[in-house]
């Protein structure tokens, strides 16, 4: 079941996920404090022990030195040489160190690529039963906007600058920027929890590569390819086992066609060899008012909606809704029975 936008923004969540962050920044500082801590509490012991000066034991030393480094001093300054160097430069390392953490996590929290990044990432760890859309051409982005009308939860990933990637960001969407191919890239989309992945670049080959990569680590999603050749891509997906391959013009090229010679079409789809049409009509034939139940079996037509005249919107239809003399009605026929249809309507 897919998360809702309160469980992807629980608090408690996300507060987790920024402090991973905040702690991997400064992990590398850390480390370094704390080896160099080891080295020179080992270093002054053994200066002092050498020149004959009284020692502590390691670990006095070694917490004397963690002290030193946060500029609280618990020991007094030693005798030997080397020792009495190391207290003296070990604030100084303390300072460079802390100041490289500090900076790193308010670069990474400041800036406005970066938090935009972490953000993403706390994002698509969060997602589970979503799906990753490669490309944001005119295709892709066409895609996402669908997916966010039935409440789908999405994450993008786009390589190119200027395609729709600001839009996309801008509905509140992820988006990872870079190449879908990259391994490391699908990961961070979640593609191993993910309930489908839509590959839509401009790129026949980049959708392939990232179909197979996509099914290599979740053999469970569901696969939409896109590819220019509709022939090639009914192949792909057959060999492939793919759920959905398409060609973006041999699905429009019906809808172009049909647009060219008939006003009000607004969607042509195909289920087997049939082309059904949906189309806008006003109706001008018949009687005053009509059943739509009577009026879909006089006409062997399906009534989707319907507008009356003067009004704007239009309504969902029942089989005793009443169809009327200048209703803007919407009807799904087959698209060789048009012309019959047209004039027995209108």
């Amino acid at each position: 079941m897919a998360r809702s936008s309160s469980d992807l923004n629980e608090p408690r969540a996300v507060t987790l996920l920024v402090l991973a962050h905040v702690a991997k920044r400064l992990l590398p500082p850390i480390l370094v404090i704390v080896l160099y801590t080891l080295l020179a509490a080992i270093v002054v012991q053994w200066d002092m022990h050498r020149v004959g000066e009284p020692t502590r034991t390691f670990g006095e030393e070694l917490y004397a030195m963690y002290m030193q480094v946060f500029f609280q001093p618990t020991a007094p300054l030693p005798a030997a040489p080397v020792a009495r160097a190391i207290f003296w430069i070990t604030p100084l390392v303390g300072t460079i160190a802390i100041a490289e953490g500090v900076v790193k996590v308010g670069a990474s929290l400041l800036d406005g690529d970066e938090r935009r990044a972490l953000w993403v990432r706390i994002m698509s760890a969060r997602m589970k039963d979503h799906v990753v859309v490669c490309g944001l051409g005119h295709v892709g982005y066409r895609v996402v906007q669908a997916l966010q009308q039935l409440g789908r939860p999405i994450v993008a990933i786009e390589a190119k600058d200027e395609s729709f990637l600001e839009h996309v960001r801008a509905m509140g969407i992820p988006v990872i920027q870079g190449d879908a191919r990259r391994d490391d890239l699908l990961l961070q989309a979640g593609i191993e929890h993910a309930r489908a992945v839509v590959c839509a670049t401009d790129n026949d080959l980049v959708n392939l590569e990232v179909a197979i990569d996509a099914k290599k680590v979740n053999k469970s999603i569901r696969v939409v390819l896109r590819m220019f050749d509709q022939g090639l891509a009914t192949k792909v997906g057959g060999v492939l086992d793919l759920d959905e391959t398409f060609s973006t013009s041999a699905l429009a090229a019906p809808l172009v066609a049909l647009q060219a010679t008939e006003q009000g079409v607004r969607s042509v789809y195909e289920i087997g060899s049939d082309v059904h049409v949906v189309i806008e009509l006003v109706v001008r034939q018949g009687s005053k008012s009509q059943l739509v139940s009577e009026f879909e079996e006089d006409h062997g037509v399906r009534v989707t909606s319907l507008k009356r005249e003067g009004t704007e919107s239009y309504e969902r239809v029942r089989r005793d809704t009443e169809v009327q003399l200048a209703d803007t009605i919407v009807i799904d026929c087959l698209a060789r029975d048009l012309a019959k249809t047209r004039r027995g309507i209108e």
